[in-house]
């Protein structure tokens, strides 16, 4: 009788863990700096707490680093460690954040929390912590010693703290302009086969996963640039060692563009800039077309516009992308950062009148502008979500995932309006609301 009844818990608890594993990924990354946050439209400082759970599959934890301390002894760099084990960022991740973070599972005991290591910021040589970090990975990835190092030290941590899985964002693998070389291409396929052997082996195993690029990063080799299917086949090699692919289909356009023409973040259709025919749906067939199976792709959203000043001249009839502009638009008031808005300080700007609302048809995305200030916003809404969620499920990816769960806090009336958006389209639900009249259905 007690092998038939642990038989039988078995082959239920396997089919409920296939069962989990099936369903659509609804994931979104959490910075664990948003906690210094100032006061926004009612909004304060963010915190785990602070989230909602139940619209969520997955939860990433942004970030730890490895072979940085503020005040190491190392003689060589006062900065780092010199060697490659995995540590905290904030002071108080471990003691407050890992905590709440992880009580989230207590609302949904589904919730799987992963922990993200590195970040843009970690490659980053202009970056106060980038400058002394940024050819740490190259380097990791570099010796079979190094990298087990790493890699024991990254299990432990994630079991230690009982993260679900561990996430690796390296931005990005042999990108010479940030502390890369051409030999990362090979060595990061070893890193991950190795790291992921080592997840398998942990009880329960941990799930891993790496945040991939949506357009060829500029400082890779020539023939990369050259030949793009070779990039995305050596992408198609690092998918077979992990469970997951974050696309990360944001950024094709900002304040970094040269020459200043206004482009479109997070562009569904090809854009209308002349310059670039970048959009979510080449990213997606460039990585298809090339072999990397779309239940691995998780395709990544924006929780944020990309904003840009002195852009001369606007209008109703003139607020199209492919405008010039001559710096980065103003900083908002919580995320104080110039060229970007995070989604509610964008929705507080257009409640009072600050933006004039607008809608590209041809990308599929919002936009907002104020011919007075010469400012223009290129953003995302509930409703051009949900236009990405179902080309997502179109293609049988495994789900999405939004940079960051804090820029989508609260605007018009609706917590977490744009994940929300793509939960809904994703699990079949009822949309509602959380974006500009005009978008409404």
């Amino acid at each position: 009788m007690r092998m038939n009844l642990v038989a039988g818990l078995t082959l239920f608890m396997g089919g409920l863990i296939a069962s989990q594993a099936n369903q659509p990924i609804v994931s979104a990354y959490y910075e664990n700096w948003s906690q210094y946050r100032p006061p926004s439209g009612g909004r304060t400082a963010f915190f785990p707490k602070n989230i909602d759970p139940t619209i969520l599959t997955d939860l990433y934890f942004a970030f730890a680093i490895f072979g940085y301390q503020d005040k190491s002894i190392n003689p060589q760099n006062p900065h780092l460690t010199g060697d490659y084990t995995v540590q905290p960022v904030e002071w108080n991740d471990q003691t407050l954040l890992y905590p709440q973070i992880m009580s989230l599972k207590e609302i949904n005991p589904n919730l799987r929390v992963l922990l993200s290591i590195g970040g843009w910021g970690f490659n980053d040589p202009q970056d106060p912590i980038g400058m002394n970090t940024y050819k740490l990975f190259s380097q990791m990835a570099s010796q079979q010693q190094s990298r087990a190092q790493f890699i024991q030290s990254a299990v432990k941590y994630a079991k230690q703290y009982t993260f679900d899985g561990i996430d690796l964002d390296w931005e990005y693998p042999g990108d010479l302009t940030r502390g890369g070389s051409e030999a990362d291409f090979a060595n990061f396929i070893l890193l991950l086969s190795e790291l992921k052997t080592a997840c398998e082996a942990c009880n329960p195993p941990l799930l891993l996963s790496i945040a991939s690029p949506a357009i060829i990063p500029s400082g890779v080799p020539s023939q990369y640039q050259t030949n793009p299917d070779l990039y995305f086949q050596w992408i198609a090699d690092c998918a077979e060692n992990v469970d997951r692919l974050n696309v990360m289909a944001y950024d094709y356009h900002g304040g970094f563009d040269i020459p200043m023409i206004t482009g479109v973040n997070a562009p569904l259709m090809q854009d209308t800039s002349t310059l670039s025919t970048y959009c979510v749906k080449t990213t997606l067939a460039n990585y298809l077309e090339n072999g990397v199976p779309p239940s691995k792709i998780v395709l990544g959203m924006p929780g944020y516009g990309h904003s840009y000043g002195g852009v001369s001249d606007l209008s109703p009839n003139n607020c199209s992308p492919g405008l010039r502009f001559t710096s980065l638009g103003n900083a908002g008031p919580s995320t104080a950062t110039p060229g970007m808005l995070a989604y509610y300080e964008i929705a507080d700007m257009i409640t009072l009148e600050e933006l004039t609302f607008g809608i590209d048809p041809k990308t599929q995305t919002a936009l907002a502008y104020n011919s007075q200030t010469q400012q223009w916003v290129s953003f995302d809404t509930p409703e051009t979500i949900a236009s990405k969620a179902e080309y997502a499920k179109s293609l049988n990816l495994a789900g999405v995932m939004f940079w960051a769960i804090d820029d989508d806090e609260y605007a018009w009336g609706s917590k977490y309006p744009n994940i929300r958006s793509a939960y809904n389209v994703l699990y079949s639900k009822k949309i509602k609301g959380g974006g500009p009249r005009r978008l409404r259905r």
